[in-house]
């Protein structure tokens, strides 16, 4: 179960919403005040979720959550999954080739409002999940 989470792309487009709208209401005065969450909303589920880690990994020896910098979303064991990865990778860096024109046009042309660079990196990463997680639920 907590495999699954951590590699559900839902998990880190939460995870991704959740750090923008942190940021968002810690670094700008001008936001809306509803849009001002303390920081602890989020921190403290992700100690909770790494403190289970050892737990998992001490009652699961064979099916161990190991810290990587190669996301666990992907699934590689075999050269379908591998397709699938190359697939979805690939619509991802489409994505970002023809959203960055746009994203370096809407900040330069908003440059009166502070924080357009930070709504668009939000949007950004968890489109790029978005994207991951629908492409490789097509293909299942």
């Amino acid at each position: 179960m907590l495999r699954r989470i951590f590699q559900s792309p839902i998990f880190n487009m939460i995870l991704i919403l959740g750090f923008g709208v942190i940021l968002l209401g810690e670094h700008y005065d001008h936001v809306p005040k509803w849009l001002s969450v303390d920081p602890y909303v989020l921190v403290i589920p992700i100690f909770i979720l790494l403190g289970i880690i050892p737990i998992y990994n001490w009652r699961n020896p064979n099916d161990r959550i190991k810290p990587t910098l190669i996301p666990m979303e992907f699934k590689e064991e075999d050269e379908g999954l591998q397709w699938i990865t190359f697939k979805a990778t690939r619509k991802v860096y489409i994505f970002y080739a023809v959203f960055m024109p746009f994203a370096i046009a809407i900040t330069a042309y908003l440059n009166h409002i502070s924080y357009i660079p930070l709504i668009l990196l939000t949007i950004m990463g968890m489109t790029q999940y978005f994207i991951f997680w629908y492409e490789v639920k097509k293909h299942k």
